[in-house]
């Protein structure tokens, strides 16, 4: 198996900081999902996915990279749960119906 950063728009390829390839076999193959992972943190890459390369392409898969949690949306309203109001704009949890087991 090979392990890959790839840009999730484009379909390029890793090979270092500040360098893509749309060649897969010039990329840095970086060995273990947990060296992408470090690599993505370390070079603040965004937008990327790990692509996971096998020799039988049937079984490559793709693991999304979701944006960094360091990167917050200025135009994003807190819910009310992470705003930590409890007061009385809550609404209480409607009764739910049992359901029976099949």
């Amino acid at each position: 198996m090979k392990v890959f950063i790839r840009n999730a728009q484009t379909g390029w390829y890793y090979q270092e900081p500040s360098k893509w390839t749309a060649d897969q076999g010039a990329a840095c193959d970086l060995a273990q999902v947990a060296r992408a992972v470090e690599r993505i943190f370390e070079a603040h890459l965004e937008n990327v996915e790990i692509f996971l390369s096998y020799d039988e392409p049937r079984y490559d898969l793709v693991l999304p990279v979701p944006p960094s949690p360091s990167r917050v949306d200025p135009l994003r309203q807190p819910r009310a749960s992470e705003s930590g109001s409890h007061g009385k704009e809550a609404h209480p949890a409607s009764p739910r119906k049992k359901e029976h087991p099949l």
